[in-house]
């Protein structure tokens, strides 16, 4: 009797073993199982075939290839000026979309921007930091680049450098941070302007070539440095590139950054912020509250009127003006309005026109998985287009191209300038 209850004590033993080992089996591989599937799903998934109304006029190629170097491989964060007869291009490279602090800056030019005409010219690094997001102004004939050092793994910048040059972009200054005359409202109650770093730099923009206004991203200070917890964006100007000074406060708000601005006809501005949540939190997955926030100043810029559109969240943007209407090359996060910023759904660069109210998607450039962060030039009747993209041939999630298939290329897309109004005049009256 006893030698059967100890038996029949073992057998459940292995029983509740055998039961446990399946389920941590099942625990453990299947998740495993689901990821390998879902990355072989992104690398045989075709991309779609990217075709466009002969309206537009649209062409589009690679300026940059991905490299066969994997410290090298990833292409990213574009800015694109015409200076003195040639096409300027900055962009990061790097090894992939998350931090690198062997990465570098790489300027180039190019007298018509077409394929194999490109010459580097440079290439912008701070010892041990990542850097990305360079911006180029073109300031009383001094050409500036903004950027911005990065010091975490999933990128989340701080503070900007710059560095010019005098020569045509041959030689560089040594980088330096920008520190600028922002007002502070102290725990005492005194409001104070103060010359502080950690504002971080989006394009600067000038309408007379002699007072340039950028919006950057930061937080203000109260007491003794001790920073508020929400970050602002502030509008800055400056006549020198060198000095910035505030002129009001744009926007506060949870998650917001990448400020892009565009003189509306009246002179004011209109501005597009990325805003990742309006306070209920969430990233991977998405956000319900990720938004791209149009931002309208009024009273010589001095006041702000907002209004969020849920379509999409206009990461790494660069807005123009046509004729006095304001459009837009950026991110397309695809929706639906739950899911912006999902790591695990296709983005792509997409145009956009820029209502006060509202943003009209005009249509997707040839992109995939990570991408965007553009530069324009308006040349000639056409529009030149430079943006990063994963290859345009696979269908990628963003996440794969950030991570584990980050080799990425800069390509340039060119549209008329009348062929765009036509596009949009029709997208417009559906």
């Amino acid at each position: 009797m006893k030698r059967n209850v100890i038996k029949s004590i073992t057998e459940n033993k292995k029983k509740i073993f055998k039961i446990t080992f399946i389920v941590i089996c099942v625990i453990g591989i299947s998740p495993i199982a689901f990821f390998g599937g879902w990355i072989v799903v992104n690398q045989i998934r075709p991309a779609p075939e990217w075709t466009y109304d002969p309206i537009l006029e649209l062409d589009h190629w690679t300026v940059v290839e991905a490299s066969k170097d994997p410290k090298y491989q990833h292409n990213s964060n574009t800015d694109m000026i015409f200076y003195d007869g040639f096409f300027y291009l900055i962009y990061q490279q790097s090894k992939w979309h998350l931090q690198d602090t062997n990465g570098s800056l790489v300027v180039a030019k190019s007298p018509d921007a077409s394929v194999g005409s490109w010459e580097e010219l440079a290439r912008i690094q701070i010892p041990g930091t990542d850097v990305r997001d360079p911006k180029f102004a073109n300031i009383n004939g001094r050409l500036f680049v903004y950027f911005l050092p990065n010091d975490y793994f999933d990128p989340g910048p701080t503070t900007t450098y710059y560095c010019y040059s005098d020569d045509g972009f041959e030689t560089f200054t040594t980088p330096e941070e920008m520190k600028v005359n922002v007002e502070h409202q102290y725990s005492n109650g005194t409001i104070a302007s103060d010359l502080t770093p950690g504002w971080c730099f989006w394009r600067p923009k000038t309408q007379d070539d002699i007072t340039w206004y950028v919006i950057a991203f930061g937080k203000e200070y109260q007491g003794l440095g001790v920073e508020l917890d929400y970050p602002i964006t502030a509008l800055l100007s400056s006549n020198d590139g060198l000095n910035w000074t505030e002129v009001s406060k744009v926007y506060s708000g949870a998650g917001n950054g990448e400020p892009c601005l565009e003189f509306l006809p009246s002179g004011e501005f209109i501005a597009t912020l990325r805003v990742t949540s309006m306070g209920i939190p969430g990233y991977a997955l998405g956000n319900p509250q990720g938004n791209t926030m149009i931002c309208t100043s009024y009273n010589s810029f001095q006041n702000w009127s907002y209004a969020p559109d849920f379509q999409t969240r206009l990461d790494g943007a660069t807005l123009f003006s046509i004729n006095g209407r304001i459009f837009g090359v950026g991110r397309n996060h695809m929706g639906p309005a739950k899911d912006l910023g999902n790591h695990f759904k296709p983005k792509r660069t997409s145009f956009y026109e820029i209502k006060s109210d509202k943003l009209i998607h005009l249509f997707d450039l040839p992109s995939t998985g990570d991408t965007a962060y553009t530069g324009v030039v308006i040349k000639d009747g056409w529009i030149y287009t430079s943006y990063y993209t994963n290859p345009i041939h696979k269908e990628f999630a963003w996440f794969i191209g950030l991570a584990f298939r980050p080799e990425s290329e800069i390509r340039i897309a060119r549209v008329s300038v009348s062929g765009l109004l036509a596009f949009a005049d029709i997208i417009g009256s559906e």
